[in-house]
């Protein structure tokens, strides 16, 4: 089964402390992006020491958007997450930074931006928990999905049958629902949960219909 995972990306703790309250009570995965503006055109929150006593009912997965990740786990280990998401493009050692991960017992997830071919992710199917593509440039919410997405979506379910493959931006239903079908299995949502003109569980139970 498909699951959808918001998404928060805003500026300050306080948002993001208020978002995940309301998703707790709808979501098994809580995604938070974490951008300094190193990777990204601009910074939202990322300041590992305001989760340090931080606890949900729900599993918190950070993806961090910066250029040098190797420098920024140790203080992202000693949060209560439960799986970091890290960019390919970003490092030279993504082997280094799975086997850190592993030995503090949290969740590796690999990803890719748009430009990015999937096939440079199967070195590390046996290595990861989580595959990523992201449908849109890294960077603010709000933007539009690309369609070829779900070709390279396809192409891991394909070469990674094992592997969780997790969707990340432009997500509204419909492509929802194309996602799943692609082989999709997390739907990461932003702004049509948070933005849109329906309370957000109405709009979760909406989407999670849509990849039913």
């Amino acid at each position: 089964m498909t699951e959808i995972v918001p998404a928060i990306n805003v500026r300050t703790f306080a948002e993001v402390e208020k978002q995940i309250r309301i998703a707790e009570k709808y979501a098994r995965w809580i995604h938070v992006d974490v951008a300094d503006g190193s990777f990204t055109p601009d910074a939202v929150w990322h300041d590992a020491r305001d989760l340090l006593n931080f606890t949900s009912s729900a599993s918190i997965e950070i993806h961090l958007m910066v250029t040098d990740p190797m420098s920024k786990i140790i203080e992202w280990l000693k949060t209560p997450m439960a799986r970091l998401i890290f960019h390919i493009e970003t490092t030279d050692d993504p082997r280094g930074i799975i086997r850190m991960l592993r030995e503090a017992g949290v969740e590796a997830g690999l990803a890719i931006a748009p430009q990015t071919a999937p096939d440079i992710l199967l070195p590390y199917a046996d290595d990861v928990q989580l595959f990523q593509t992201l449908a849109v440039s890294p960077g603010p919410a709000g933007q539009s999905f690309d369609k070829n997405t779900l070709e390279k979506i396809a192409f891991l379910r394909a070469h990674a049958p094992n592997v969780p493959i997790e969707v990340d931006g432009g997500i509204k239903e419909g492509v929802a629902k194309s996602c799943a079908h692609a082989g999709a299995s997390f739907v990461v949502v932003g702004s049509a949960l948070f933005l849109g003109d329906s309370t957000f569980g109405e709009s979760f139970e909406k989407l999670q219909r849509d990849v039913a």
